[in-house]
């Protein structure tokens, strides 16, 4: 490869169209690489007889001056018994090593903070979309049963026990999904070597059918009453819209006058397919039931663009699963009932195959 005498006009002429490299006549070992529309600075040299390369940093962040003089720096070094590359390699192996004493509740934190690699940029919709609802409850479960360990010494049983929670096997799929999404840019990160759920396979789905009795649909109906959410289930059954649909409901979408609901594609499952806007009709008894509601967060202070808002504002979550649980006998986190003694008893009202799914299905079979 032939030697340039590189000079600034040198420098704006060449374009990173080409991948190629060139050698500065004036300071030995300097290189200027061009790959996949990237010029970089590199300095070359030997150590113990091994060729080295030492990377300098990218033109034109660096410009011909500063390349030189960090080259013959990089190469002072060599001449006084030094290995720059070997002490750059050391020092990524370091923070390696910090980082896999890094605890799965710190990860999973700078994981929903990485706007690149995280789920800002990997997910549609970013920490607001519709693949963050679905997969934020399962790393909430994950960072709760698991978040004081060590992210390296994460066992597979340990990984499965979280999955397990839940009760659905198309639940605990998407569990695991999101879990593998996580762990794969722990690996990327150098947090752990190896994904704990490898070989861990997905579970058979079969399409439920399952609709509510008049019973079980009277017993939800009394049992949400009596929380802040009473009216959005109603407003379910109204509707036979998606739970997501009616948590994330915004007032902006709806024509009060009119009884019409309008939502867009990134709010529901099928329109970020389509891309395109779904238009609802509203019975007279859901136009009356949000203006009940708007007339509760009044009462109570609260405002905010979600119809169902928590009481501090924000678009609720998993608000239905607390009282589903609790109407299945069941703790407000889903596990089974405390056996000490001195808990009070709790009856189970509820089968345990309700899901508040069933609601559509069950006012479409109607």
């Amino acid at each position: 490869m032939p030697q340039l005498q590189m000079s600034p006009p040198w420098l704006a002429g060449i374009t990173s169209d080409r991948d190629a490299e060139y050698i500065d006549a004036v300071q030995p070992g300097l290189v200027l690489r061009i790959r996949r529309g990237r010029m970089v600075w590199f300095v070359r040299y030997l150590f113990d007889g091994s060729a080295r390369r030492y990377r300098i940093g990218e033109h034109p962040a660096v410009g011909l001056s500063a390349a030189r003089k960090l080259a013959s720096v990089v190469r002072g070094r060599v001449a006084a018994g030094d290995d720059p590359q070997a002490e750059k390699r050391a020092k990524r192996e370091a923070v390696r090593r910090r980082r896999m004493g890094e605890t799965v509740s710190g990860a999973l934190a700078s994981w929903l903070k990485d706007e690149k690699q995280g789920p800002i940029g990997r997910w549609k919709g970013g920490l607001q979309g519709g693949s963050a609802r679905a997969a934020l409850s399962h790393i909430r479960r994950l960072d709760r049963m698991i978040g004081k360990k060590l992210l390296s010494e994460v066992t597979p049983k340990e990984i499965e026990r979280v999955v397990l929670v839940s009760e659905a096997p198309a639940t605990r799929n998407r569990a695991l999904c999101a879990f593998r999404g996580f762990l794969a840019w722990a690996i990327r990160n150098g947090l752990i070597d190896k994904d704990p759920t490898t070989g861990m396979p997905k579970e058979h789905e079969t399409a439920r059918t399952r609709v509510l009795s008049d019973d079980e649909i009277r017993t939800l109906i009394e049992g949400f009453d009596q929380t802040r959410y009473g009216r959005a289930l109603r407003f379910l059954f109204l509707t036979a819209l998606r739970r997501d649909e009616v948590l994330g409901l915004k007032w902006s979408w709806i024509d009060m006058e009119k009884g019409v609901l309008t939502i867009p594609p990134e709010a529901e499952k099928a329109g970020r397919i389509r891309d395109e806007l779904r238009r609802a009709g509203l019975p007279p008894q859901a136009v009356a039931l949000l203006a009940q509601q708007r007339s509760f967060l009044f009462a109570e202070g609260v405002r905010s663009e979600y119809v169902f808002a928590t009481s501090t504002g924000e678009r609720p979550l998993d608000t239905f699963k607390p009282v589903l649980y609790r109407l299945r006998g069941r703790r407000s986190n889903g596990l089974p009932p405390s056996k000490d003694k001195r808990a009070k008893e709790r009856n189970a009202v509820l089968p345990d195959d309700v899901t508040i799914h069933d609601i559509p299905r069950t006012v479409a079979d109607a």
